[in-house]
C-alpha cells in the first residue's frame, strides 16, 4: 500500500511521513510560530517517502539532511533535546553564592597603608 492511497491522517507503517506525525503530536513544546517549519518539515518527509517507495533513491540523502536540518531547528533530535537538557543543567545558577562569597572583599578604604611605592622603610 502506497501513502498516497492513504487518507489525509493514515499512514504506511514505518513511514518517514508517519513517524514525523507521532514526533509532532509529543513535542509538546511546538507553537503557531512554529507552523512554517513543521509544514516545510511534513513536505520533506512526504518526498522521501515518495522516494523511497518509487526506487528512485537519488534525492534521498539531500532530502534527509534537509528535513534532519529542519528538526534540529525545531528541537525534535535526540541531540538537540540533550543539548538543551545539558545547557540548562550546568548553567551555574546552583554556584551564584559561591561566586558572589568570592568577590567580597575586604574594606581596604579604612586601613592605612603601611608603604608607599618606592618608598624605602628605614
Amino acid at each position: 500500500m502506497k501513502t498516497n492511497d492513504l487518507g489525509p491522517h493514515q499512514f504506511a507503517p514505518g513511514s518517514i511521513t508517519g513517524n514525523l506525525e507521532s514526533s509532532i503530536q509529543a513535542a509538546t513544546w511546538l507553537q503557531t510560530s512554529d507552523a512554517a517549519a513543521v509544514a516545510l518539515a511534513r513536505r520533506l518527509a512526504v518526498a522521501l517517502d515518495v522516494c523511497l517507495d518509487t526506487g528512485e533513491i537519488k534525492d534521498v540523502p539531500q532530502l534527509s539532511a534537509r528535513l534532519i536540518g529542519v528538526l534540529q531547528q525545531l528541537h525534535m533530535t535526540v541531540e538537540t533535546r540533550t543539548q538543551g537538557k545539558q545547557e540548562v543543567e550546568s548553567d551555574g545558577s546552583q554556584h551564584i553564592g559561591n561566586y558572589l562569597r568570592l568577590l567580597k572583599t575586604e574594606d581596604t578604604e579604612s586601613k592605612p597603608r603601611s608603604t608607599k611605592r618606592g618608598a624605602s622603610s628605614q
